[in-house]
């Protein structure tokens, strides 16, 4: 669990030499509805499902 929470928390972040770090926005969006999905489904599957259909959605809309 610790593993998983420091990759996730690493991919939001984008961090640049003598700044604060910033939040990656693309991933923050795609991330919302993965998050919601695990709380309500509790698999694994589903989330990851959702999270990659969340991210093409917001590349295809150019929001990345």
């Amino acid at each position: 669990m610790a593993i998983l929470s420091a990759i996730f928390v690493e991919s939001l972040l984008v961090q640049k030499t003598g700044h604060f770090p910033g939040l990656n926005f693309p991933n923050f969006l795609a991330s919302i509805p993965a998050i919601i999905t695990a709380v309500i489904s509790k698999s694994l599957l589903a989330v990851v499902v959702v999270g990659v259909i969340a991210m093409a959605a917001i590349r295809f809309l150019g929001w990345a």
